[in-house]
């Protein structure tokens, strides 16, 4: 009895060892095909990563020009507006330079009819004093 006892724990012993060597022979094939799954399914977030990335980094550039185009609008319109300013600004300054050749003008004018009137009148009282003294 001894003797089936022991041959009855070999038995079983050397069933315990190798039921984890054939269950993992067994798992082992299971995820073989899962890695295989999981490689597929890395390459295929990556290139939806890479493709992804692209779209983020046309969409950044189109931005940045879209910023670059709102900032040369604003410029042009700026530079519209300085140029309609620095118009205005030549155009009241001439305005006031005809004004104010016009005013010399008229006072050259006045201070000459003046004189000459004044030169008329003095003309006339120096006349007459000659004549009272010639006579």
């Amino acid at each position: 009895m001894f003797r089936q006892l022991i041959c009855a724990s070999l038995l079983g012993s050397a069933l315990l060892v190798t039921m984890p060597v054939v269950a993992q022979e067994a798992a082992a094939p299971a995820a073989q095909p899962q890695q295989d799954t999981q490689q597929q399914d890395i390459g295929t977030l990556q290139a939806e990563l890479a493709r992804v990335e692209a779209e983020r980094q046309r969409l950044a550039d189109q931005l940045d020009s879209g910023a670059q185009d709102a900032r040369v609008e604003q410029l042009e319109s700026d530079n519209q507006q300085l140029r309609n300013d620095n118009q205005a600004a030549r155009l009241d300054a001439q305005a006031r330079l005809i004004a104010q050749q016009q005013r010399w003008f008229l006072i050259g004018g006045l201070s000459v009819a003046v004189s000459v009137l004044l030169g008329f009148v003095l003309a006339r009282l120096g006349r007459q004093k000659r004549r009272e003294w010639l006579n």
